[in-house]
């Protein structure tokens, strides 16, 4: 197997760790014992990291890791994501909320800056403004993920449509007011001039504790087959199925969602293919991109909006509708002009 460079790597210090996205975990805050990464394992980790200039992300669970892994963590710059039971442990860590959390944010106080996942399922969507509105002033930047979007139906999706459009009536009052905060879905869409998309496997691997290789959490919490493994001697030595490569992705070289995450996950799991996205992927991408163009048209008025190309308007949701179409037109450039 070749060794593979990576820009970061996620670290799962135990098999409990947090899911943050698309996918569940079934070992996450279960009362059997987490099966911790070993010490000289995590070390061999960390100084090929500092050797390497390769970013770290440590994935914990509801409880603290032992103390020679933390004296360990604390010798390397990191990033932490962890759950809302560990928040106030690790203040500087982002923090995973999940819509149940959302009542316990009412006693924190109104300038707490923090980065936020919040992870919602289809049962919660119709709460998902009033849960916005709860947290707002309580968050730096908002990342929102999806659950169980292989279930969504039309309905859901126009739901989600109608929800995002109240979060985005919220944030046009909040930088009225002058209030600067982040809601991916909504804002990053409005300040990309390329994609910005998950790129795992591409950009970034995760280890399990064990020192297997995955693409991303998703595949080790599902106990995919690993794609190899961090060998303190060599590195990451794993090889990546070559379809996940975003240049393999016809429809999504052509695309401008660029604040998709083209999660290969999904798409391995809903169309059997890595470089194939579902059509609840596609449609979700473009109502966050749609939604994103209305508010950025609605702020026409304020610093630092008006000073950004507008988002062109598209008669399409889903990029599948236009194969066949003569000449399909897939969104635009950054310079506004479309993409042919």
């Amino acid at each position: 197997m070749p060794v593979l460079s990576a820009e970061y790597a996620l670290i799962a210090l135990e098999d409990g760790a947090v899911p943050f996205c698309h996918y569940e975990n079934p070992r996450f805050a279960v009362p059997a014992p987490s099966r911790w990464m070993d010490a000289a394992l995590l070390k061999a980790l960390i100084d090929h990291a500092l050797e390497g200039g390769i970013g770290l992300t440590f994935l914990l669970g509801e409880r603290r890791p032992p103390a020679a892994l933390r004296r360990l963590i604390e010798r390397v710059p990191h990033s932490l994501i962890v759950p809302w039971a560990l928040h106030e442990v690790y203040p500087g860590a982002m923090v995973v909320l999940e819509a149940k959390d959302c009542a316990d944010l009412a006693s924190l106080p109104s300038n707490w800056s923090r980065n936020i996942i919040l992870r919602i399922g289809r049962r919660d969507l119709p709460r998902l403004a009033a849960m916005f509105d709860a947290l707002a002033g309580k968050f730096g930047r908002l990342s929102l993920h999806l659950t169980g979007i292989e279930y969504f139906t039309a309905d859901d999706l126009d739901l989600y449509a109608g929800e995002l459009a109240g979060i985005a009536a919220s944030l046009k009052k909040l930088f009225a007011d002058g209030r600067r905060l982040e809601v991916g879905v909504l804002t990053d869409r409005m300040f990309l001039k390329a994609r910005r998309h998950c790129d795992a496997g591409e950009k970034h691997l995760t280890v399990a504790p064990d020192g297997n290789c995955h693409i991303c959490p998703a595949f080790l919490s599902e106990n995919a087959e690993p794609i190899g493994r961090f060998e303190p001697a060599r590195g990451f030595v794993a090889e990546v199925p070559s379809m996940v490569a975003f240049e393999r992705a016809p429809l999504c070289t052509r695309c401008d969602a660029w604040h998709c995450k083209r999660c290969v996950w999904l798409s391995r799991g809903l169309t059997g293919e890595y470089n194939v996205p579902s059509q609840q992927q596609c449609r979700l991408a473009h109502i966050e991109r749609e939604a994103s163009r209305n508010l950025l048209r609605e702020l026409d008025r304020i610093e630092p909006f008006v000073r950004l190309p507008r988002i062109v308007e598209l008669n399409y949701d889903d990029p599948l509708d236009l194969i066949g179409r003569d000449p399909p037109v897939f969104g635009s450039d950054p310079s506004g002009d479309p993409m042919l």
